[in-house]
C-alpha cells in the first residue's frame, strides 16, 4: 500500500530510539557489572547483547537513510539530532570496551546518526536528485493506483456521453476538465505558477517537510489522470459497432445507439418495422448496397440480446410497403394495408430523426453534393 512505507519509516524510528535507550541501560549495567565484581563472564555477556543492539541500531539507521533520503516526506533531521543527543555518550563510553571492529562499527553508527541530524539527502545531491526522487515516487504511485485511475476516466467519460455524443469532442472534453481539476488542488496550482516545471515542484513539496503524502497523492492521481486523458485523446477513435451496410462516412456508433433508444422508446416496436428504417436508409443512400441481408445482420449483432430481425420478417412485409416510396403510402390509397398509417409515422418520426449534418462523422457529409452548374 502506497501509505505503508511513511509509516514503516515512523515505527523504525521509534524502533531505534528504544534500541538506544535499552543500549544505555545495558551499558550501565555493565559498568555496575565492572564495578561491583569485575567478573569477567558476566562482562562478556553483557557485551554480547550490546552488540546486538548495535547490529540492529546500524540496520535501522541503514534502513532509514534509504528510506527518507527517497522520500518527498519531511527528513526527519530534527529527530536524529534528539536521538544522537540521547545516545552519543554511551556510544563513546562503550568504545572503551570493545575491539578495533566493533569500535569500527560504532564510529560508523555515530557518523550515520550525525548524517541524519544533517539530513540523509545530503549524500544523494546530485543536479538529478530531485527530480529522481519525485518521479521514483510517481511511478511507485502510477504503478498502483493506474487501474482505479483508467476506470474512473471511463466512468467519466459515459456520465457525460449523452452531452457530448461525438467521441472526439467528448475527449477533448475530458482533457480540459482533468486540467482544471489538476489546477485547482493544493499543489496543482504550485505547479500551474511554476510553469509547469516538475523539478521545481519537487523541490517545493520537499522544502514544505511534509509529514504524509495526501496532498502529493493528491496532485499524483489528477496528473495521471491528465495524463491518460491526453493519451485518450491521441488514439484514432474506433467504432464499438461493426459496420457491415453504411457508408463510411456515417457515425455507425451513433446510429447503432439511436437505434437502441428508439426500440427502448417503443418508436420501433415490432421486428416488421425494421423494415420501414431499411427503406429510409435506402431512400437517404446511407447504404453501400441494397442488400436486405447484410441490413439485417447489421441489425442483430449490433443490437445484440436487445432486438432481432429475421428473413421471414421482411418477407411478411405487404407488397405495397415494398413497391412504393414511404412518402406516397397514405390510407386514401385503396391498395393500402390497414397498418399504412402507422408505418407511415414510423416512417417519417425516422426520416426526420436520421439527418446527414447529425449522423456524419465530424469534419464530413454523409452523400457528396452534387454541384449544379448554370449556362
Amino acid at each position: 500500500m502506497l501509505e505503508s512505507e511513511p509509516k514503516q519509516v515512523s515505527a523504525s524510528i521509534e524502533k531505534l530510539r528504544s534500541r538506544g535507550h535499552r543500549l544505555t541501560q545495558c551499558l550501565k549495567l555493565l559498568n555496575y557489572e565492572e564495578a561491583d565484581s569485575n567478573d569477567s563472564e558476566a562482562k562478556e555477556a553483557w557485551k554480547t547483547i550490546l552488540r546486538k543492539h548495535l547490529a540492529a541500531i546500524n540496520s535501522l539507521l541503514e534502513y532509514l537513510k534509504n528510506g527518507i533520503a527517497w522520500s518527498l516526506l519531511d527528513d526527519r533531521k530534527q529527530i536524529f539530532k534528539e536521538l544522537f543527543a540521547e545516545i552519543s555518550n554511551s556510544l563513546n563510553s562503550y568504545m572503551d570496551y570493545e575491539d578495533e571492529e566493533t569500535r569500527r562499527t560504532i564510529n560508523d553508527i555515530i557518523f550515520l546518526y550525525k548524517e541524519g541530524a544533517n539530513s540523509f539527502r545530503t549524500s544523494f545531491i546530485n543536479e538529478t536528485y530531485i527530480l529522481d526522487v519525485f518521479n521514483k515516487e510517481l511511478e511507485r504511485f502510477r504503478e498502483e493506483e493506474i487501474s482505479r485511475i483508467e476506470k474512473n476516466y471511463e466512468l467519466d467519460s459515459q456520465d457525460i456521453a449523452f452531452k457530448h455524443p461525438d467521441e472526439t469532442e467528448r475527449k477533448n472534453h475530458m482533457v480540459l476538465k482533468y486540467t482544471e481539476e489538476l489546477f485547482k488542488s493544493h499543489f496543482g496550482s504550485v505547479y500551474h505558477n511554476f510553469g509547469r516545471d516538475i523539478k521545481l515542484l519537487a523541490s517545493h513539496i520537499i522544502d514544505a517537510e511534509l509529514q504524509d503524502y495526501g496532498k502529493i497523492y493528491d496532485f499524483m492521481r489528477k496528473y495521471v489522470a491528465l495524463e491518460i486523458a491526453k493519451e485518450k485523446l491521441k488514439i484514432k477513435n474506433v467504432s464499438a459497432f461493426q459496420n457491415f451496410i453504411f457508408k463510411d462516412n456515417v457515425d455507425i456508433d451513433k446510429v447503432m445507439r439511436k437505434l437502441e433508444e428508439l426500440w427502448k422508446d417503443k418508436t420501433i416496436s415490432a421486428q416488421k418495422h425494421w423494415f420501414i428504417l431499411y427503406k429510409v436508409f435506402r431512400a437517404k443512400k446511407w447504404l453501400t448496397t441494397d442488400t436486405q441481408r447484410r441490413f439485417r445482420e447489421q441489425i442483430n449483432v449490433a443490437l445484440k440480446g436487445i432486438s432481432k430481425v429475421t428473413q421471414e420478417d421482411f418477407k411478411a412485409i405487404e407488397p405495397y410497403f415494398k413497391e412504393k416510396d414511404y412518402n406516397e403510402w397514405t390510407m386514401d390509397d385503396a391498395k393500402a394495408p390497414q397498418c399504412c398509417a402507422m408505418y407511415k409515422e414510423i416512417a417519417l418520426k425516422l426520416d426526420a430523426e436520421f439527418q446527414d449534418s447529425k449522423y456524419a462523422k465530424p469534419g464530413t457529409t454523409i452523400n457528396t453534393k452534387t454541384i449544379v452548374k448554370f449556362r
